[in-house]
């Protein structure tokens, strides 16, 4: 009887033993599938959703198996994930935010032809932390934006992204960069942001395309995404370029306003009259009141003081002062001609001291909500990629580094 006992109990682990060997076979047979079949997926799509949708797998893969804190074969397993899923025209890096919490995927994508909407219009594109940058094409009688320039954008909107720039928060670039992706939870989830680059000047096409889109069916790609400014290559309205540093302030100017208005915690700085009523009471408006009441910002150019009572015109002036503020905190000034932009913004507003002293809740602003999410690049990097000389070929006039 003993032996028939002894006997069962050793064929029952034998059985056991067994399924524990299906278990993890299946386990992996099916991880190795699913890794594929992603993979193929992501490769096969090229246009921005593309990117997106690797970014978001990347992410949540990334955090599962973080949070499960299991053993090294899953966290080997899950960097493998990553790095397979991503196109070949995709670079993503996993950056941890604090011990024990998810992680973010920081997405670099390589430029593409556009496809679907707004491909009439727009020829080529690529997305870079949450900004989707769409450059113009041969169209309406006017030359293409070169790759070059388009990288020279992505780059900028890349530095000031970067994790590892000095006092970034790294909750806060996180949320910063959720914000300009759309990711749920977002004041404008499931509308991406966008950043439009064009050639010379909306006149300068056969048909104004900013002020008649339907002329080349961009209603629905300005409909789906979260637009806000454009940056011009070769502006026509301005003068000098072809000079490094007015270039470079060009670029600057405009990826600020994109940023500014499209990745801030716009609830909190009550930044949108339709999304917060009491939008005269925001930590924004309560700094531009100060410089302007101080006879320091002079908003004359954009409406004057409308901004004060229009919910309109608060949008624009608010998207000039938060650029200037951020410019002049990251001491960029001298790439204005002269080093000035005076009388719109004051002489004695160029330097974060000068700021601290006349806009006190500027730099209270600038403080809290830009500079822990908003990385500040070095000027001699930003004049290292705008050099003097594209007057139409951006590769004589120094490399992006993208």
């Amino acid at each position: 009887m003993k032996k028939i006992i002894l006997f069962t109990l050793l064929f029952t682990m034998i059985s056991c033993g067994g399924q524990e060997d299906d278990v993890i076979s299946s386990t992996e047979e099916s991880s190795s599938s699913s890794t594929e079949e992603s993979s193929s997926s992501s490769t096969e799509e090229s246009s921005s959703s593309s990117t997106e949708e690797s970014s978001s797998s990347s992410t949540e893969e990334s955090s599962s198996s973080s949070t499960e804190e299991s053993s090294s074969s899953s966290t080997e397993e899950s960097s493998s994930s990553s790095t397979e899923e991503s196109s070949d025209t995709t670079t993503t890096t996993t950056i941890p935010e604090e011990e024990n919490t998810t992680v973010v995927v920081y997405t670099k994508g390589e430029i593409i032809d556009v496809a679907g909407s707004g491909s009439e219009f727009y020829k080529r594109e690529v997305t870079i932390n949450g900004v989707r940058i769409m450059a113009a094409g041969n169209v309406g009688g006017q030359q293409a934006v070169p790759d070059a320039f388009l990288e020279k954008v992505a780059r900028m909107v890349e530095l000031f992204t970067d994790p590892n720039g000095d006092g970034i928060d790294a909750n806060a670039q996180i949320a910063f960069i959720k914000t300009l992706k759309g990711d749920p939870g977002t004041y404008h989830a499931g509308i991406p942001t966008l950043q439009r680059v064009a050639r010379g000047g909306g006149d300068d096409y056969s048909s104004n395309f900013l002020r008649s889109p339907e002329s080349f069916n961009l209603d629905d790609i300005n409909d789906s995404t979260f637009n806000n400014d454009m940056v011009w290559y070769l502006n026509s309205s301005g003068e000098g370029f072809g000079n490094g540093d007015i270039d470079a302030a060009e670029v600057l100017e405009h990826v600020f306003h994109t940023i500014h208005m499209s990745g801030l915690d716009a609830l909190v700085l009550k930044q949108y009259p339709y999304l917060s009523s009491d939008w005269a009471s925001g930590p924004v408006y309560a700094a531009m009141k100060e410089a302007y009441d101080g006879g320091l910002w002079d908003s004359e150019g954009y409406g004057g003081d409308a901004w004060k009572t229009d919910p309109e015109m608060f949008e624009i002036a608010q998207k000039e002062y938060l650029y200037l503020l951020n410019f002049s905190m990251f001491e960029y000034t001298s790439l204005w001609e002269n080093g000035t932009l005076s009388p719109e913004w004051n002489d004695s507003m160029r330097t974060p001291a000068g700021i601290l002293t006349n806009n006190p809740l500027g730099h209270e602003l600038y403080n809290t909500y830009i500079a822990p999410a908003i990385s500040k690049p070095d000027l001699s990097t930003i004049r290292d990629i705008f050099q003097d000389g594209d007057v139409g070929d951006p590769t004589v006039a120094g490399s992006s580094g993208y």
